[in-house]
């Protein structure tokens, strides 16, 4: 099965877990960026992929979910938020419309943390950052892009961590439904739990992602759902479509239990 996942760090550590103690499951890698990642499913270019949370919550019909193998932090992989104006005084936020998770985790932080509620408007992310905080209070822009001088860098990851005091949930490891089968998802997780540590899940040397989604990662999960139900994001917090891990034979014959 062919995997997708996103051109960062933490990711690629997916990526190597998943490696050779899957090796039976995943035959090949495709990087996409998160808003592809769905799309990558649907059209037939990986068979599995790491599917940004929130377009999981929005439309999971037609995937399925592997349980207990997710990308959660305490930090935002890719983007933070970049603020010019003092923090009560945010009106305007721009983003680039295809970072539609990291803009509505933004808007959560920023009602839930700062009592502030700004509006959120479309930015093309060609325009130099300085130029955008000419006419925005804050962007959302690559972690990697230089700052200006005076502004400040709120990590959304880190925001949500101190208001909820859980990691958050950036993706689930998908496919789609009806292709994975008990003994398949029972190797992705046995992977996962057996990975040894990666300095790609660390920041300044502390471990701020993990590859598992279980402990407070559920947590943050759970909260995520409910948040953005009482926020009407979502309709409804749906239960994910998880699939049902069986035995998987090991090397001596014996099983992998979930």
């Amino acid at each position: 099965m062919r995997l997708a996942v996103w051109p960062v760090l933490p990711a690629r550590a997916l990526v190597r877990a998943l490696g050779s103690a899957a090796e039976a499951v995943v035959s090949g890698v495709v990087e996409v960026e998160p808003y592809e990642a769905r799309a990558a499913l649907d059209d037939g270019r990986a068979d599995l992929a790491l599917v940004p949370t929130l377009d999981v919550l929005r439309a999971y019909e037609g995937l399925e979910v592997v349980p207990g193998v997710a990308l959660a932090g305490e930090r935002s992989p890719r983007r933070r938020l970049v603020v010019g104006v003092p923090l009560d005084q945010i009106e305007t936020v721009a983003f680039d419309p295809r970072d539609a998770q990291e803009a509505i985790l933004a808007q959560l932080v920023l009602r839930e943390h700062y009592g502030v509620l700004p509006t959120f408007a479309l930015a093309d992310p060609a325009t130099p950052l300085a130029d955008v905080l000419e006419t925005a209070s804050a962007a959302l822009v690559d972690a990697r892009d230089p700052v200006p001088d005076g502004a400040v860098v709120l990590d959304i990851g880190q925001e949500w961590t101190d208001l909820t005091l859980r990691p958050y949930p950036w993706g689930l490891l998908c496919a789609r439904a009806g292709t994975l089968d008990e003994k398949a998802v029972a190797r992705l997780q046995a992977a996962v739990r057996a990975a040894p540590p990666s300095d790609d899940l660390l920041v300044d040397g502390v471990a701020v992602y993990q590859l598992t989604l279980d402990g407070y990662a559920a947590d943050g999960l759970d909260q995520l759902g409910e948040l953005l139900f009482a926020t009407g994001t979502l309709s409804e917090v749906p239960a994910l479509p998880f699939v049902a891990a069986g035995g998987a034979e090991d090397e001596t014959g014996g099983a992998e239990a979930e």
